[in-house]
């Protein structure tokens, strides 16, 4: 079957692409129906001229124009642009060339397809979108699982807590019974044992069934519910019942207290379990910041300034890096390593103190170790 001229342009009429060839002299040979449409003239006024006149409106080659390149080296180029048409509406232009060599080789025809694919291009960006949304939507039910998943185990920490709370006071009480029997006939021993060395041994016992009595009377204070009723307390009466509690956990680091405690500061206005819990917290995170041993600062003064009173805990540990500084009060956020710590302590302890219209901040100028400064309004 023999082509005709007037088949092959019938058969590229019918393609709704922009189709035109032209020659090394960028004069237009043809066209096809799209074209003219396009440009609303007619196929004699367009062939015979320059295509970036008749095309682009412009007295020279157009700029980025991939058309030069398929005479240079007589391979197709592609180039995809977004530009404003005549309505002054973006537009995206994929514009497509490729070579007709003669018999020789040579390149000596163009044929150029311009194709409108927008709607393409914003269906693509369109479905980007959805799948950086539905991205973003993933994460962010994966972070809420994750948080979800540990404050499951938090609540679980807080029932064994709780547990361990109810079995620690119902053990000072059973044992605060018999430790008070025991000092009893301690105390009747040494008045009537004359020997100096039974003496000796019995002021020992006397000492240490004391210091249970200590121990098991502080561990009734801390354990007893709070009923948030608010009641004056001596800041330092409260640090010093703590930190009874944790005087073994601090021998066994090989921690060193160093107090310093303003014995002149009014009672404060607190509720006192909570105060003891923001104490205690701290006083862990320097422990696990101290994992050799070293010195842990405590220290209460008087603002005169704010008119408050302010507790300084300051150690010589591993510290925070300033990277984090920002975060260290967010909730479940933790620099510690996975498992040794919830992310909890420092949020429990920002909303404590602001709800005592009170501030806790990180010393930013510590060169080492951590210091934290906690501020409580006076009555």
């Amino acid at each position: 079957m023999e082509v005709s001229g007037n088949f092959l342009q019938a058969a590229i009429d019918g393609i709704r692409a922009y189709i035109n060839i032209i020659d090394k002299e960028y004069n237009i040979l043809f066209v096809n129906d799209a074209v003219t449409k396009k440009l609303r003239k007619t196929r004699q006024s367009i062939v015979g001229k320059k295509c970036y006149e008749q095309l682009w409106n412009k007295n020279a080659l157009c700029e980025n124009c991939v058309t030069p390149k398929v005479f240079e080296d007589g391979k197709p180029h592609q180039r995809i642009n977004w530009e404003n048409n005549a309505a002054g509406k973006n537009r995206c232009i994929e514009h497509f060339v490729f070579p007709i060599p003669n018999k020789h080789g040579q390149v000596e025809f163009a044929v150029e397809i311009f194709m409108d694919i927008t709607e393409k291009k914003m269906l693509e960006k369109e479905r980007e979108e959805q799948r950086l949304e539905l991205g973003k939507r993933i994460r962010e039910l994966r972070h809420a699982y994750e948080e979800l998943k540990s404050l499951q185990n938090q609540l679980l920490q807080a029932e064994k807590m709780a547990s361990i709370g109810l079995l620690a006071s119902s053990l000072a009480h059973e044992l605060d019974t018999p430790l008070a029997t025991i000092s009893g006939y301690c105390e009747l021993l040494l008045e009537e044992v004359h020997d100096e060395k039974a003496l000796g041994k019995i002021k020992t016992i006397s000492d240490q069934i004391a210091r249970c009595q200590k121990a098991t009377r502080n561990l009734l204070i801390f354990s007893r519910k709070s009923d948030s009723e608010k009641k004056e307390y001596h800041i330092n009466t409260l640090i010093t019942t703590i930190l009874a509690l944790v005087e073994h956990r601090l021998k066994i680091h090989k921690i060193n207290i160093r107090r310093a405690f303003d014995k002149q500061l009014p009672p404060l206005l607190v509720e006192g379990n909570q105060i003891q819990q923001v104490i205690l917290n701290l006083v862990n995170n320097s422990v696990d910041a101290l994992p050799n041993g070293g010195d842990l600062f405590i220290k209460t003064r008087m603002n005169n300034a704010e008119k408050s009173v302010e507790i300084v805990f300051e150690d010589n540990g591993t510290g925070i890096p300033e990277k984090y500084h920002k975060r260290i009060f967010e909730p479940f956020f933790t620099t510690k390593e996975q498992g040794k710590g919830t992310g909890l302590g420092l949020s429990i302890c920002k909303d404590i103190i602001s709800a005592h219209n009170g501030t806790i901040r990180l010393d930013n100028n510590t060169d080492k170790g951590t210091k934290f400064i906690i501020s409580l309004p006076c009555k």
